[in-house]
This record gives structure tokens, C-alpha cells and sequence, in this order.
């Protein structure tokens, strides 16, 4: 153990997590001494709008800054500006038409990279400059940790993180990246680059033909249940989309086009998905849950969580770790 280490372990280590959602403002605190939780506290303050933070959230962040020393102050990224793509190269980023110099990125475990767009990181250094940040946390870095505890052979997996106005895709072969996707679900926003909603029938037969064809007689079931993704999974059932909330409906309009676009799209190794996990820090409506059951054909399974959790934990081992 180093000298810094022991030093540390002697004093309060204090941890805050915030989220910004469109009209509030999430705060979860711990503190540790001797490697041990000696506090938990959390709050939530009403804001205007997530562009600005209140006198409020302001002068409780900077109490809690000036109370220990040892601070550090973490946030929940959930801006649109930001993805994930497979692979860490240069070539990685001209496939999948990310401009590499107005991004901020990350390789993560040399198999994928995560990234932020300048604007967004400029908002949210703007809105955070008079309480300060040492770290912003991606959708994507917290949901491969939940993944990596599922993964135990070369399953094709779809990874959901529902939050209160995020929706975070993941699909992963083992710990091999497919496909990653995260939309604002609080509001409507353009679905995908491309309208995969839309997709003309001719060519959804070709790229049918090439994904399957490697596929025996006995896979002739797992053909069927694709054919109906597509034939089904539009959302265009008036009975259920009574009983959802417009923020759950775009939940499912999102997640049945990012479906879409991973299976018919070039630019993803496509590969059937055999089962979902879905962890969730906002109650998803269990409408929700039997659509991607009964219509995306899916073996379905659901975790509760608390976001801000994960990221007080993420925060810690960073903290820790280069101590």
C-alpha cells in the first residue's frame, strides 16, 4: 500500500453523484473512511429546465464541496451528443461517420469506444461552472458493466438501461460490441439517421438472405421469428399504446427502430439476438417488458437499479484505483 493510500484511507472520501432530467435535478452522496460507508444521503431539487441548474443545487453542491476536502463530484452523462461504435481505430470512426476531431472519446477494454460531442461536453462544463465536475460518466461505461456480469459464452444479447429520460441499447456477442444506441425519451426526437421504419421490402428480402443463410433447418424458427420482428414490431397497436405514456410509447418506437436498423443495416454485424436484460432505474411499465417478450420474441429479464448508485461506485474505484 502506498503512502498516498494510507493517507486517504485516515479521512472522509466524499462521493456526489448528479443526473439532470428535464425539470429536476437527482444528488446522491456517500462517504467513506477506513474503506467502510460511514453516510448515504440523496436529494432531488426542482429546476427550470436541465440547461440551467438552480441557486439551490448550486449552493448545496458547493456546501458539500467546502465540508470535506476530498470531493468528488460525478455526472450522469444523458445528452444526445454521444454514442458508442465497435472498435478503437481511426477506421472505426470514418465507418460509422463520427468526426473524430469534435468529439471527446474513450477506448473502452481495446474492443469499442465510447464518445461525447464537444457541444455537449462545452454544455455541460457551461451549466456545471460554478460547482465544478471530476467526472462525467457515459450510459454506455455503466451498461458494460452490467454486461460483463451476464456474459458467460458467445450469446447474442440485447442490453437495455432505462432511466428516467434515457434509453440506452447495447448489444454485445459475448464481450464482442454489435450495435449501440441512446436516445431522450422525455421528449420526441428523431429516431435514427436513417428511417429504418421504412424500409423498402425488396431489400429487406436480400438482407434476410445473406443474414440467415448460414442458418440449418433446425434454425428455420429462428428465420420465422424475424420475419415477424419485421411484419410486427411497428408500433401501430392503438390498444397498446393506450395504456402506455407517450415517454414509454417512444421507448418502444425507439427501441423496435434501433432493432431494425442493427439487423438491416451495413454497417453492423448483424447476428440473432437471443435474449434481453433490461435494467431499470424508472419503473419501465410492464406493457413495455411482454412487447419486447411477445413481439421483438425475445426471453426477457428485468433488474431494478438506481443509477446514481453505479455511479458513486464507478466514481470510487476510479478514485481508489490511482490512489
Amino acid at each position: 500500500m502506498g503512502l498516498l493510500s494510507s493517507v486517504k484511507k485516515r479521512f472522509i472520501i466524499q462521493f456526489v453523484g448528479v443526473a439532470l432530467l428535464e425539470n429536476s435535478c437527482k444528488v446522491y452522496v456517500k462517504k467513506i473512511k477506513n474503506s467502510k460507508v460511514t453516510y448515504r444521503a440523496k436529494k432531488s431539487f426542482d429546476i427550470k429546465s436541465k440547461d440551467q441548474l438552480s441557486s439551490e443545487v448550486i449552493n448545496y453542491l458547493n456546501a458539500l464541496q467546502q465540508e470535506h476536502e476530498q470531493t468528488y463530484v460525478a455526472l450522469f452523462l444523458n445528452t444526445l451528443g454521444q454514442g458508442v461504435i465497435a472498435g478503437c481505430n481511426t477506421g472505426a470512426y470514418e465507418k460509422f461517420g463520427v468526426d473524430k476531431k469534435n468529439v471527446k472519446s474513450i477506448c473502452i477494454d481495446k474492443e469499442f469506444t465510447i464518445y461525447a460531442s464537444l457541444i455537449d461536453i462545452q454544455w455541460v462544463d457551461k451549466i456545471f461552472q460554478k460547482v465544478g465536475l471530476d467526472f462525467i460518466f457515459s450510459p454506455f461505461l455503466i451498461l458494460n458493466n452490467f454486461a460483463k456480469k451476464e456474459i458467460d459464452n458467445d450469446e447474442v444479447k440485447l442490453y437495455i438501461l432505462n432511466t428516467h429520460n434515457g434509453l440506452t441499447i447495447m448489444i454485445k456477442q459475448g464481450k464482442k460490441l454489435l450495435y449501440g444506441s441512446f436516445f431522450n425519451i422525455a421528449k420526441e426526437e428523431n429516431l435514427l439517421h436513417e428511417d429504418f421504419e421504412n424500409v423498402d421490402n425488396s431489400s429487406d428480402i436480400n438482407l434476410e438472405d445473406e443474414l440467415f443463410e448460414e442458418f440449418d433447418d433446425e434454425g428455420d424458427s429462428d428465420l420465422e421469428e424475424m420475419q415477424d420482428l419485421d411484419d410486427g414490431s411497428e408500433f401501430d397497436d392503438e390498444e397498446l399504446q393506450s395504456r402506455l405514456s407517450q415517454q414509454d410509447a417512444r421507448l418502444v418506437k425507439y427501441l423496435d427502430a434501433s432493432l431494425k436498423e442493427f439487423y438491416y443495416s451495413d454497417l453492423y454485424d448483424s447476428a440473432f439476438i437471443s435474449k434481453a436484460k433490461i435494467y431499470d432505474d424508472a419503473g419501465m411499465n410492464e406493457e413495455v417488458i411482454r412487447h419486447i417478450e411477445n413481439e421483438l420474441l425475445l426471453d426477457t429479464s428485468a433488474e431494478n437499479i438506481n443509477i446514481l448508485d453505479f455511479v458513486l461506485e464507478i466514481s470510487e474505484e476510479e478514485v481508489l484505483s490511482h490512489a
